[in-house]
């Protein structure tokens, strides 16, 4: 994987995801913020939800988080998962973070139609359920540096990394 599309995408989403608490926050300071993150390595590898926590932290605020990440893990995975339900219904969340398998939204439309959407929209209506003010926020993860190999026969788009980020 290439380590500075790696930074860079993180970066990107942690100054998105705090100009969206920033403005949750308005004026304020010392808010408390609650977000659940649900995905896989990708956010906890580089421990994504600490490094918000850190920065609202730095701003005054208070992040507080719960997550679930366990390699490799769909949304699908995460739909028919007790402890990823369970978190959801636990408590009010501002914010909840659903990152999808790193594969999984780069497949050929009609396979994301059928594994991949479905799955989404099933969370975020557990999610709006939960409570119908928290904000679903989906973490889009980078394409891998030479493209997805394992996949590359079956949908030539993602034999390269722009394909597999397109």
């Amino acid at each position: 994987m290439n380590r500075r599309i790696k930074i860079l995408n993180t970066v990107c989403f942690v100054s998105i995801f705090m100009l969206s608490i920033i403005e949750t926050a308005t004026a304020q300071t010392g808010k408390k913020i609650q977000v659940l993150f649900l995905g896989n390595s990708y956010t906890s590898v580089n421990n994504l939800p600490l490094m918000i926590s850190n920065l609202a932290s730095a701003a005054g605020d208070t992040l507080v988080f719960e997550s679930n990440l366990p390699g490799g893990y769909t949304f699908q995975n995460h739909y028919s998962n007790n402890t990823s339900k369970t978190l959801i219904k636990s408590r009010h969340w501002d914010y909840v973070v659903l990152q999808a398998q790193s594969q999984e939204p780069s497949f050929p439309p009609d396979q994301v139609a059928f594994q991949t959407l479905p799955y989404a929209i099933g969370l975020n209506n557990l999610i709006i359920s939960n409570d119908s003010c928290t904000k679903t926020v989906f973490y889009e993860t980078w394409g891998r540096k030479n493209g997805d190999a394992s996949n590359c026969a079956f949908y030539p788009p993602v034999c390269t990394y722009q394909g597999m980020q397109d």
